[in-house]
């Protein structure tokens, strides 16, 4: 069955499964060309990082990705505009005006030094601490309990119990303010409506299949290979390396590598 499901999917890919060799062995590696300081200006890595998202004002908020860490706020120049220890097993939650929810509080941007008590209902916790307390129960009586109880629990913010399924759960997903509560109904507890856009980088030559990575089931290695003002270098597809501009200078942000300012 598994060498099965391996020819599926490369008749779904459709291409040649035998690595070639690279087609362009002179151009650099992208992890090499970010180590030119006279091409870049690293602003972070991920080094201890799970991801960067970029805010308002050219901030970038970077997400830890251990609860032993702070969760930080930066300019492009690395000055430290905010920094504080959150709750992972609470939603944590960025509004389009910049504010901060995490930690049951409300920070206000700018500079987040005002805050508040925030009301915070994650659907998923209150229904399993209601299911605990009607363990009583026989089964049928448990999942009518249950279901009087989340319709009641949703009905102050327009919301209506969401049928289990494991398909279009999109539908169902809620991460927002409502009635001056933060409601989250999914299971992922970050959430930012915020991002600057990004610009892909284009590409000089189509990807080329070099290797295959080992897993349950192998899936291919791909190299990519990139053009950007007039610089070409290449890097593992899934890499992806997009430009976006902030305080008025190009930068080049790769969720796996960072954030660097492109100099030339």
């Amino acid at each position: 069955m598994r060498y099965l499901l391996f020819f599926v999917m490369l008749t779904f890919l459709g291409c040649n499964p035998i690595p070639k060799k690279d087609k362009h062995p002179d151009i650099p590696q992208l992890v090499e060309l970010l180590k030119d300081e006279s091409k870049f200006n690293k602003v972070t890595d991920m080094t201890g990082l799970s991801s960067l998202v970029f805010l308002n004002d050219d901030r970038i908020l970077l997400k830890p990705d251990n609860s032993n860490s702070p969760i930080k706020i930066m300019d492009v120049d690395k000055n430290i505009l905010f920094e504080k220890n959150y709750d992972w097993k609470r939603p944590f939650y960025i509004d389009k005006q910049g504010n901060l929810y995490f930690n049951g509080k409300k920070f206000f941007y700018p500079d987040y030094k005002k805050q508040e008590e925030f009301k915070t209902v994650v659907i998923a916790d209150s229904l399993q601490k209601k299911s605990e307390e009607l363990k009583g129960l026989n089964d049928s009586l448990q999942m009518k309990a249950l279901a009087e109880y989340e319709f009641e629990l949703l009905k102050p913010y327009g919301l209506n119990p969401c049928p289990y399924t494991i398909v279009n759960t999109e539908r169902c997903d809620v991460f927002m303010v409502i009635n001056q509560t933060l409601v989250v109904r999914q299971t992922d507890l970050f959430k930012s409506e915020l991002d600057i856009p990004k610009t892909e980088i284009p590409k000089f030559d189509e990807d080329v299949l070099v290797g295959w990575r080992n897993g349950k089931l192998p899936s291919p290695d791909y190299l990519s290979y990139y053009e950007l003002k007039k610089q070409r270098f290449k890097c593992d597809d899934i890499i992806l390396p997009k430009t976006l501009t902030l305080k008025g200078k190009l930068y080049l942000f790769a969720s796996g590598l960072g954030l660097y300012q492109i100099l030339f």
